[in-house]
């Protein structure tokens, strides 16, 4: 962005303490800048008010001085949301990444750049060593908190840093090539989940599956608000998500049908819901589906059961200790999904257009059905269910899971459902629902295989459908067997058998209505995968 001179008196500091120049910034140059960004996650809300609504002065060792902002907008359609951003001037001369550019401006007699200070060397080792120092910063009433966690303890002194590539809802920086800090871009009024989460299961629990919890940000508004600013947690060695490894798992299924010529009318077929080991698989589809490939959905259904655990096992902080199902929690549960089930009848009805074929059809029928979902949705009953609610991941699938070197796998980003609110995410559910996550990004897996281009299947469409369908029961069916023998060796209450397969039908119904919604708007021609995983549970 360009700029101009807008002041040749004041330094930096002094015009970014004028409030004229502040709502200059926020109502003419953050927003600009914002919609170039891929963490605001309001682009297409039309917003009817920018406002800086706090800022806190960050020194750093070089005399500059950055800021913490946090920017309240204020859409027409009646909601506020709040975004953390850092803001510091700096000369021409120094190379700042230009997603970090901000406006190019003068002030003073320095011609410069106004940047997102994360993209400034000077500010993240300032940054970093704030947390190793666990400093307070006060301004009036409000607080920063920088906290640093056990595996910080030994105080490595810093040695270099780098935004990492992947910025998306957060912007996450890496320091000493052993750490990651996720900056958390949209803000809430309440401590993110993700931090909660993190630091739980590292610093009060065995599980030894999740990033160690190495420090955080924390904001103190006033008595009643707390923002989570970010968190630093220690680096895992991986070789990237589960997500991209069960693709190429799935790949070498569909290749190995092709290559033995096999009927895939006499695959064997798993029904829903069951419970089998590898070893209750035949011989034949043990081989389509690889031993290797078993293995590692038994490990990931191990690490998701042993997070359960470690999540049930606190019977005394009242933000984790395991609670049963009650009238609240139905009545919550039911307002959230029937809001949701509504808004995706009207979605789907309005692009019937966009559809053809099967996908047209599945959704023709997912209206048609309104009435029927809607009163599963509603036959909800708490007095039927014996098993306990805990804290839980809440937006689990195989993105969310880094694959080692050694076939192992860590579960990362605690932070929830996107859409939810942050009250939402923190509300005690049966772990079940992270299993139903688990189950239906399975689903994704086989047919973003099939719809994938790279691939160039000689099966006919209908063919791969048939061939995938078994694949994903077989090896649910696995994950399943593993989950529920772990679980209840560690007395994790989930149940007795029909209540697991009444909680992950309800689940996996809900998890299928919510991906509607993202595909509709982001590839209509994969709204097929929930619609069809919509259909199996209703013919179930």
């Amino acid at each position: 962005m360009s700029g101009k001179a807008v002041s040749s008196k004041m330094n930096w500091q002094q015009l970014f303490e004028e409030e004229a120049y502040r709502t200059q910034l926020s109502n003419e140059v953050l927003p600009a800048y914002m919609m170039t960004t891929r963490w605001y996650a309001a682009k297409t809300q039309k917003a009817k008010t920018f406002r800086i609504e706090q800022y806190m002065p960050f020194p750093m060792e070089n005399g500059e001085t950055a800021y913490f902002v946090t920017l309240e907008i204020n859409f027409e359609a009646g909601f506020t949301e709040y975004y953390f951003i850092t803001l510091a001037f700096v000369d021409q001369s120094i190379e700042i990444e230009e997603k970090g550019r901000i406006q190019a401006t003068e002030i003073g007699n320095e011609k410069g750049w106004i940047i997102d200070a994360l993209y400034y060397e000077s500010f993240r080792k300032a940054l970093y060593d704030q947390i190793i120092s666990q400093k307070s910063i006060t301004n009036g009433n409000t607080k920063l908190i920088f906290e640093r966690g056990k595996v910080l303890r030994s105080s490595p002194p810093y040695s270099s840093s780098q935004v990492m590539g992947f910025d998306q809802s957060n912007t996450s920086i890496e320091y000493n090539g052993q750490f990651f800090f996720k900056v958390y871009r949209r803000l809430f009024q309440d401590d993110n989940p993700d931090l909660e989460l993190t630091k739980f299961l590292s610093d009060d629990s065995d599980f030894k599956n999740s990033p160690k919890y190495g420090g955080s940000i924390s904001w103190i508004k006033n008595e009643y608000a707390t923002l989570s600013i970010g968190i630093m947690q220690e680096k895992v060695g991986n070789i990237g998500e589960a997500w991209n490894h069960t693709l190429d798992m799935m790949r070498g299924y569909f290749e190995r049908i092709e290559a033995t010529d096999i009927d895939i009318a006499d695959i064997q077929s798993i029904p829903s819901f069951s419970l089998c080991s590898p070893d209750d698989l035949k011989s034949d589809f043990r081989l389509l589906i690889g031993d290797d490939v078993l293995s590692k959905v038994e490990q990931m259904a191990l690490r998701v059961a042993e997070m359960h655990v470690a999540l049930f096992k606190n019977k005394v902080d009242t933000k984790f200790n395991p609670i049963q199902f009650n009238g609240d929690y139905t009545v919550w549960l039911k307002n959230r999904i029937i809001y949701q089930l509504n808004a995706r009848f009207i979605l789907v009805e309005e692009n019937f257009d966009k559809l053809e074929g099967l996908a047209r059809q599945y959704a023709e029928d997912f209206v048609s059905e309104r009435e029927e979902i809607t009163a599963r949705f509603l036959a909800f009953d708490e007095v039927e269910l014996n098993s306990s609610r805990i804290r839980i991941h809440g937006d689990l699938h195989l993105g969310q899971i880094l694959m080692t070197e050694a076939d192992d796998f860590y579960i990362i980003d605690y932070e929830g459902e996107p859409e939810s609110t942050i009250r939402d995410r923190k509300v005690k559910q049966t772990p079940l629902k992270d299993v139903a996550g688990m189950l239906r990004s399975f689903h994704y897996a086989v047919y973003a295989t099939i719809f994938g281009s790279k691939n160039s299947f000689k099966l006919s469409r209908e063919e791969l459908f048939e061939a995938g369908e078994k694949y994903y029961q077989a090896i649910s069916a696995v994950f399943l067997n593993q989950y529920v023998t772990t679980a209840m060796s560690d007395n994790l209450d989930i149940g007795y058998q029909s209540e697991i397969k009444y909680l992950l039908k309800y689940h996996l119904l809900e998890k299928a209505v919510y991906e509607i919604g993202y595909e509709l708007k982001a590839r209509p021609d994969w709204v097929i995968i929930p619609l069809t995983g919509i259909r199996q549970i209703l013919e179930d």
